[in-house]
């Protein structure tokens, strides 16, 4: 059975760009396009991992990351931040809001890959 990977970001560009570079790599993909249906659907599919964005409207990545973190069913999937974030402080506040990567978008898909396998495998 495929690994489970959820992608939260409200550009549509983002998930057409990486849906297909998942499931193409043997992942099955699910998105969401904000922080509300990204907890509904972690809470309801469970997903390996999870791919976050953090500026979105509503929830922002790191709040919601905190948030999946304090559900017991949820508090030891990992999360990778894919954003355009990227200073030291940024990167900083995703680790500590439990991010275990950080990904700079645009990303490269061979770089996407190589994280996502290290973390969750095949």
């Amino acid at each position: 059975m495929s690994k489970k990977i959820l992608l939260v970001d409200d550009d549509p560009g983002v998930h057409m760009v990486i849906v297909p570079i998942l499931s193409k790599a043997g992942y099955f993909a699910v998105s969401a396009k904000n922080g509300e249906q990204a907890l509904h659907l972690a809470l309801n599919e469970r997903p390996d991992l999870i791919i976050l964005d953090v500026i979105m409207p509503g929830i922002k990545g790191r709040d919601l990351c905190k948030k999946i973190k304090a559900y017991d069913v949820l508090k030891d999937t990992p999360v990778i931040f894919l954003t355009a974030k990227d200073s030291e402080d940024d990167v900083k506040a995703e680790l500590e809001a439990g991010a275990i990567a950080h990904l700079t978008k645009p990303v490269n898909p061979v770089d996407l890959l190589k994280t996502v396998d290290g973390i969750i495998g095949k």
